[in-house]
């Protein structure tokens, strides 16, 4: 498409936001996908609070390595200008908040996204107190790079086998329920076991953890607030619900955020459950456009009308509304 990438800078909270990235190699799962060996990888890009002082005269970091920005660009038809990495309003490494702790969201991203996907919305959380787990799922990603230098790619045999015949709604509804349950929800939980030692010292558990993403990270949270005791609270970004809940009743506050387009096919949060429950409708919007796509791939018809500062606005009051009551 040829469209240059520019991502604005725009958080609101009183703190700066420092990043890290590292990998989990999770023992006790062998690898389905892809190549189909080894054991199950997770990349993990965290956001967290600090303090402004402690960022002056540093440098943003850039959201994406080459390698991953290449791969993105193929994938979502985008360009950037020749040297030049997009940077969020991050630092890399930069100095927790000393003497505080913050509650934990844990972000997933859509089928076929990454984990940096809603990196503005990451941003905007963690500047307002909160520590951010992005998880990257390994084969269900465009890309993921790893501390030991290894690279996984997405794995397109999971495209033919949805969509590769008469029958491929169904087998859509199959497969992502498979995905969610044999790998959203396992590899969202190894995170959280190893943050619980990681950032022992910076989170605080004692209201539990709150649970968002978009698409069939979306549709992840909703199952985890179902399935996960440590899981208190969480937020949908236009994800379907993949999963049996017949007969199941919603004990935690869920939030659920869509299009008007996906509207009719939002309602479960609404239904059968004893605690907060409320959908957000988002006119002029797109599915695709609830994301950093927003900025990367500026087709109305894709991402939806509505300006791309004013949606980010919107999707951040709505995960306060939910966040700062039950995990603060």
């Amino acid at each position: 498409m040829g469209n240059e990438v520019k991502m604005p800078n725009y958080i609101t909270g009183p703190y700066a936001v420092g990043t890290e990235t590292f990998s989990i190699v999770d023992h006790e799962r062998t690898e389905h996908l892809g190549p189909g060996e080894g054991p199950r990888k997770i990349y993990v890009r965290m956001y967290y609070p600090a303090s402004k002082d402690s960022v002056e005269g540093k440098e943003k970091a850039p959201i994406f390595t080459e390698r991953t920005l290449q791969e993105l660009q193929k994938t979502f038809h985008f360009k950037m200008p020749e040297g030049e990495l997009p940077k969020a309003d991050y630092y890399e490494g930069a100095e927790h908040v000393n003497g505080q702790k913050f509650p934990l969201v844990i972000y997933n991203h859509g089928y076929g996204a990454y984990a940096e996907a809603n990196t503005f919305l990451c941003c905007e959380l963690a500047s307002n107190g909160y520590i951010v787990a992005t998880v990257g799922h390994a084969y269900e990603a465009v890309a993921n790079e790893y501390e030991d230098g290894s690279f996984d790619l997405m794995d397109k045999n999971i495209n033919k086998f949805m969509y590769g015949n008469f029958f491929g709604y169904l087998r859509l509804v199959v497969a992502q329920t498979k995905l969610l349950k044999a790998k959203g929800t396992p590899d969202t939980m190894c995170v959280v076991r190893e943050l619980r030692t990681r950032y022992a010292q910076q989170v605080d558990f004692s209201k539990g953890i709150g649970a968002t993403g978009h698409s069939l990270g979306g549709a992840t949270a909703y199952y985890l607030c179902h399935h996960e005791e440590e899981i208190s609270c969480g937020v949908n970004i236009d994800g379907s619900l993949f999963g049996n809940y017949e007969g199941m009743v919603m004990k935690k506050p869920f939030l659920q955020i869509c299009c008007k387009e996906n509207y009719p096919t939002m309602t479960r949060p609404l239904l059968g459950t004893e605690a907060f429950a409320r959908c957000e409708v988002f006119e002029g919007m797109k599915h695709l456009g609830f994301c950093d796509a927003k900025f990367f791939i500026p087709v109305k018809m894709m991402v939806g009308k509505m300006d791309g500062i004013e949606m980010y606005k919107r999707l951040s009051a709505c995960h306060f509304e939910v966040f700062d009551q039950y995990l603060k």
